[in-house]
């Protein structure tokens, strides 16, 4: 086969085998011009296959590559500008700044665009390596493993999109196989078609055991979770992570534990800290809507009608002047902030939602103080309400999309025919989520919803699986769907209780992994009050505390997050597991943890980003010597890393793969060849036989073999382009 020809056959099939994963990757990120992603892959290829054949034009391809990433920037994300300084001005601002968020924890997930960046240059660097280098393992691997990871983690079926790889990756390894054929060769096929064929049908025959595997490792794959393991494969990757963010637009799929410290609190008691309401939902998750704000607030309240009888609490808070919310507690909410102090900093509060925004000015704050005072209600006041919300706050708080399945509304009547009040139909629905053998708290293992599919209704009748944004957002849509006005909120469930800090108030310290998403009812007369359907967690106004003692001696810290895929931000709401939360796996599960280790181990971020570098670097040397063979084992023998025996071996199976050794041929025979094809080896390679075959079937000693091995590689490569090419 010629060469140019074998290049362009590895050129078509490289394309499609990395065009499957980014296809994965930019559905699951939502990007906004995913086929731009396809064609800037083709655009490579055809370019690699150019460098490939004309490799003496290198000052035109290199040009050619970076014309090629920037157009795929541009036309992927114009930024609402024509092609024009202005837009790459623009464009490395924003890539610069989201780079500095990301690196310094203010961001939840990997941002979108600095992930395209990064994806971008990782096609270009696998595609000359496969293609123009003709070293394929790094791209299949990478391939190959990124899709297993989404089908495991992310629980998508991605199974078709794996035997596809699988197959073309078995392509790609035909068109650099040896010419000459052997009947190992046939074998490797039939084991390659049994791949694809057991691939093709895995949801068929593997449907049982693989859900019988699940089951069995959840006890495992939690402890992986408490020892950092998910944190360590989230660090270099954009996969969802616990956290607030301000997109909640699509809700669903498996997240990973984020430990960093969201806050600090200087308070008197531990509460939940809530941030933001939704009110619009889609089936899919929570739109924000543009309600009417108010400048310069000095009381707040979280949506009750009376104002609190209770004392007064003062709230110190430090936060990152990232932080663009208010998280308070459930009442009343006293600071002042002057006219000055408002334009400096950027303030406003939208009393629909009870949202109070921060730091949208020039002059971000890192500190606040503000009274508090918590709301107090009991449950026979709930149960006295009778009268009914206005018509128009019904309207906007029983809203549900008229795709709802109409079963959604049947199991809600069913499970409240008995009760005769509001907040009976509530506490009904709140135990059947919270108690229900049906359902499982989970992370890890929560689905992806279908395309196709509600949210909500996939949830109750197919996946069982969730965490607080499935509970939450169930229990708000199923008493809508009964005409009770409810809403969705998300904040924090609380935080760490450290030292005292004097007159009677503590030091807490709040992680994104507390972070959390809970219903709030309406009760004529008394306002927003807050239920939460979760497994394992008290209702908002519960007192709880943690000391930092009891905080070590808990096993495993869980939380839970929406995250939207989309091309801005991601993740929405999560949640900070209690001891109790392990309860709500099945009590074999429970015994199984019991026998844990107690000591846990996090990972710093800072380790994890060596070791992270250092696997990335270890893949990149790996990818290097593997194109460039002979460097590998010219260093291999210089510094005795291997036997001369087998670095002769190793120089053998590299002639081998550019002047096949007949099958009669004797080892002496293929050396004259050899010397004979390439001249410039000086009759070196006879000579080497002769001393390699006396060493190994004479088992005479020859220290000379050493020298002479690398003598051949360094006459190799010196001679590179006349031997190679």
């Amino acid at each position: 086969m010629p060469r140019w020809l074998e290049t362009l056959l590895l050129a078509i099939v490289n394309t499609a085998m990395l065009a499957i994963p980014l296809i994965t990757y930019t559905t699951v990120n939502e990007f906004s011009h995913p086929q731009m992603m396809l064609i800037y892959l083709i655009v490579i290829n055809g370019l690699v296959f150019g460098h490939t054949n004309r490799p003496q034009w290198r000052w035109v391809w290199w040009p050619l590559y970076l014309v090629s990433l920037i157009a795929a920037c541009y036309a992927s994300y114009p930024l609402k500008h024509l092609f024009s300084l202005t837009w790459g001005q623009r464009f490395v601002t924003q890539l610069i700044q989201q780079t500095q968020a990301f690196r310094a924890g203010s961001t939840t997930t990997m941002p979108v665009l600095l992930s395209m960046v990064l994806i971008m240059i990782l096609v270009l660097g696998l595609t000359l390596l496969t293609v123009h280098w003709q070293q394929p393992v790094l791209g299949i691997v990478v391939s190959i493993g990124y899709l297993l990871a989404v089908t495991l983690f992310a629980t998508r079926n991605e199974v078709i999109p794996l035997t596809l790889t699988i197959a073309l990756a078995g392509g790609i390894v035909s068109v650099l196989s040896p010419p000459n054929w052997h009947w190992g060769h046939l074998g490797y096929y039939a084991l390659l078609a049994m791949v694809l064929v057991g691939g093709a049908t895995v949801n068929t025959w593997a449907k049982q055991p693989l859900s019988q595997l699940a089951q069995a490792t959840v006890t495992w794959r939690k402890q992986l979770s408490s020892l950092g393991f998910y944190n360590f494969l989230t660090q270099a990757s954009a996969a969802k992570k616990t956290g607030i963010s301000e997109d909640t637009a699509t809700l669903g799929g498996a997240i990973q534990d984020d430990n960093s410290v969201a806050f600090k609190a200087v308070a008197t008691t531990n509460h939940y800290w809530r941030a933001d309401t939704r009110a619009d939902y889609s089936g899919k998750g929570w739109a924000a809507t543009d309600d009417e704000t108010t400048r310069k607030p000095t009381t707040t309240t979280s949506g009750f009608v009376a104002k609190p009888t209770t004392k007064r609490q003062a709230v110190k808070l430090t936060m990152p002047k990232s932080l663009t919310y208010l998280p308070v507690g459930y009442g009343q909410t006293t600071w002042a902030v002057s006219a000055a102090q408002q334009h400096r900093i950027g303030v406003s509060y939208t009393p629909a939602r009870g949202r109070i925004y921060l730091n949208t000015g020039k002059h971000p704050l890192t500190t606040i103080q503000y009274t508090y005072q918590p709301q107090r209600f009991t449950a026979a006041q709930l149960k006295a309400v009778t009268a009914k919300a206005s018509t128009s706050l019904t309207k906007t708080n029983t809203q549900l999309p008229s795709e709802l399945p109409a079963r959604v509304k049947r199991l809600s009547q069913k499970l409240t025919r008995k009760q005769t009040t509001q907040y009976g139909r509530v506490q009904a629905l709140v135990h059947y989520l919270k108690q229900s053998d049906t359902f499982t708290y989970t992370k890890m293992d929560t689905p992806t919803t279908p395309a196709k599919r509600d949210y909500v209704d996939y949830f109750l009748f197919t996946s069982h699986r969730g965490y607080c944004d499935n509970f939450s957002t169930t229990l708000v849509v199923m008493l809508r769907s009964l005409g009770i006005p409810a809403r969705w909120a998300h904040g924090f469930s609380g935080g760490t209780r450290g030292k005292t800090a004097g007159n009677g108030q503590y030091h807490y310290q709040i992680l994104n992994s507390d972070a959390h998403s809970w219903a709030e009812v309406y009760f004529a007369g008394i306002g927003w009050v807050p239920f939460d359907p979760t497994p394992g967690y008290q209702n908002p106004g519960t007192k709880r505390t943690q000391t930092k003692a009891a905080a070590k001696t808990q096993q495993t810290k869980t939380s839970s997050t929406s995250r939207s895929q989309s091309a801005t931000t991601k993740s929405s709401s999560s949640t900070r597991n209690q001891a109790s939360t392990q309860q709500s796996s099945s009590s074999s599960q429970a015994s199984k943890s019991s026998t844990m280790p107690k000591t846990v181990v996090h990972l710093s971020t800072s380790l994890r980003r060596r070791i992270i570098g250092g696997l990335l670097l270890l893949l990149l040397l790996g990818s290097w010597f593997g194109r460039d063979w002979l460097l590998l084992i010219g260093l291999s023998l210089s510094f005795q890393f291997i036997k001369p025996t087998r670095g002769y071996r190793w120089l053998t199976w590299w002639f081998n793969r550019r002047l096949p050794r007949r099958s009669s041929e004797s080892l002496t025979d293929y050396a004259a060849t050899v010397d004979q094809v390439w001249p410039q080896l000086d009759g070196q390679f006879q000579t080497t036989t002769t001393h390699y075959l006396a060493q190994t079937f004479g088992h005479q000693t020859d220290t000379t073999l050493n020298r002479d091995l690398q003598q051949i590689v360094k006459a190799l490569r010196k001679n590179r382009q006349q031997i190679v090419h």
